[in-house]
């Protein structure tokens, strides 16, 4: 078997080196280029755009010419004819839109009749499993519906992250790995097969792929390569569920398949089609944190590598690595979206991390409506004070501030921690004794005092606090109104206080 392995390796990479070599120069003479036209476009001068067609090529006719030596009765299974049909119909797709665009919605429609083929040829996901610890045999309905998505979301995947050179090949190549080995372990000829002419087909590539590139694989090559991996991956788990879970493969295209997650996070989050096009992928988050086109490459395939790893260690026979090598990779992928600094993700992390702390939130907001209803019944400045004092002396503002415009004044008795204005028309209530003007910012509140005069509540709160959990349209919609209310059942002063009355301005 290793003899048959390493010429089926060879076979594909010379096929692939040569029908690269040859693809390149037809493409230029047909004109089947990719001009940078538009910002996603990383490469800076027309590039051939079909190389796809020599890993197709290269992995179609060496798995089918060593197939015979190893698999001889390989073709009589139906679903190795429907993974062998739909790479050679997605490929047909693939290389319909690189030649001549197809509408994205046309494009995920004949990739949805692509992946209903070959599951109607028997590659079809009969269940599911997570290790030894659960498992489920899925029902005829949601046996389709799993394999169409993880068909289409896997081919996608690699077609989305074909934007940069080399990365797609790379993504491949080290999927293909991890595959490979783990079928030669489980001795799955097929799969063992299928994987190795995919490494040779992808290394082969690589030589006119990797940065800098003279040639792109197009969709027919991205699309081919995710369609195949996802075909061979429900194929090799249907008789054996539990000893190939389907994690694996999901860990070993992780990278593809995190950059696909969060295109359509991003997207929606955004209100845009999810299918629409962006530059927003890992691939451009790395080039806009400074790295090259080559160190982007390198820094993918050690993440790929990473992934293919974690995915060996899930097919080891002890179970019991399956719970740590998700902690693992959820913990790596959580770093990994926080030092990309997708704006999107940023926000809704800290969205929902609000939602996680939600009792903070009720116990703040909960403070808003007591203040309220204390100032409900307040008829002085004291009052007023006390009651902003109680409602937001708990640490998230530094200052609260009620000024007025007006024949109403505010004049409390003399507080360390109170300063006012010797004219009546302001005070603060300040719980940070060391404020820094240059280091704090101002949430300003209006209040309506009459027709002709206004007020207003300042809430001040350092630029570099935690996450803010009092509700500000809370404070505008409730505490501004009671204010207001309170300031007008006030005395009247016709005159400014005299420095008895109040603390002088500090």
């Amino acid at each position: 078997m290793p003899l048959f392995l390493t010429g089926a390796f060879l076979t594909s990479l010379s096929l692939s080196l040569g029908g690269t070599y040859v693809v390149r120069a037809w493409a230029i003479r047909q004109g089947y280029v990719d001009h940078p036209n538009d910002d996603r476009r990383i490469h800076s001068s027309p590039t051939p755009n079909v190389g796809g067609i020599a890993i197709v090529a290269a992995t179609l006719l060496s798995f089918a010419a060593w197939a015979f030596f190893i698999v001889p009765d390989l073709f009589a299974r139906p679903e190795i004819l429907g993974m062998l049909a739909g790479g050679a119909l997605i490929f047909l797709v693939g290389f319909r839109d690189d030649t001549r665009p197809l509408k994205a919605t046309t494009k995920f429609a004949l990739q949805l009749a692509v992946a209903v083929i070959a599951l109607a040829m028997g590659v079809r996901i009969m269940g599911l499993s997570f290790g030894s610890m659960w498992a489920t045999q899925l029902t005829a309905l949601a046996s389709w519906l799993v394999t169409v998505l993880w068909i289409v979301g896997t081919t996608n995947a690699f077609n989305l992250i074909d934007g940069s050179d080399g990365v797609a090949g790379g993504a491949a190549l080290f999927a293909s790995l991890a595959m490979g080995v783990i079928f030669a372990i489980h001795a799955d000829p097929l799969g063992t097969l299928m994987a190795t002419v995919l490494v040779g087909a992808c290394l082969g590539f690589l030589f006119f792929n990797f940065p800098p590139a003279t040639v792109f694989m197009g969709d027919c090559g991205s699309l081919f390569l995710g369609y195949t991996l996802a075909s061979l991956a429900v194929i090799t788990t249907q008789k054996a569920s539990t000893l190939v879970a389907i994690a694996i493969p999901v860990v070993a295209f992780g990278v593809p398949l995190m950059d696909t997650a969060i295109a359509i996070v991003r997207r929606y989050l955004r209100h845009e089609p999810i299918f629409a096009p962006d530059r927003g992928h890992i691939h451009h988050r790395l080039r806009d944190l400074g790295m090259s086109s080559r160190r982007v490459a390198i820094f993918l395939y050690v993440a790929c590598a990473g992934c293919a790893s974690l995915s060996l260690v899930l097919a080891a026979p002890g179970r019991g690595t399956v719970v740590p090598v998700f902690v693992v990779a959820g913990a790596v992928l959580i770093l990994g979206v926080q030092r990309l600094n997708v704006p999107e993700l940023t926000e809704l992390s800290r969205v929902l991390g609000r939602g996680l702390q939600q009792r903070s939130v009720i116990s703040h907001n909960v403070r808003i409506h007591e203040l309220t209803a204390s100032l409900e019944s307040a008829a002085t400045a004291d009052e007023v004070v006390s009651a902003l004092r109680d409602a937001f002396g708990g640490g998230e503002f530094s200052a609260v501030e009620v000024g007025v415009d007006g024949p109403h004044v505010l004049v409390a008795a003399p507080a360390p921690d109170l300063e006012a204005d010797s004219s009546g028309s302001r005070v603060r209530i300040v719980f940070d004794r060391v404020l820094h003007p240059d280091h704090e910012y101002e949430i300003r509140v209006p209040v309506v005092l009459s027709d002709s005069h206004r007020g207003h509540i300042s809430l001040f709160r350092r630029s570099s606090g935690s996450k803010l959990f009092t509700d500000v349209r809370l404070v505008a919609r409730l505490v501004g109104p009671a204010v207001a209310a309170a300031v007008r059942r006030m005395p009247v002063e016709l005159s400014p206080p005299t420095a008895g009355q109040g603390q002088a301005r500090s």
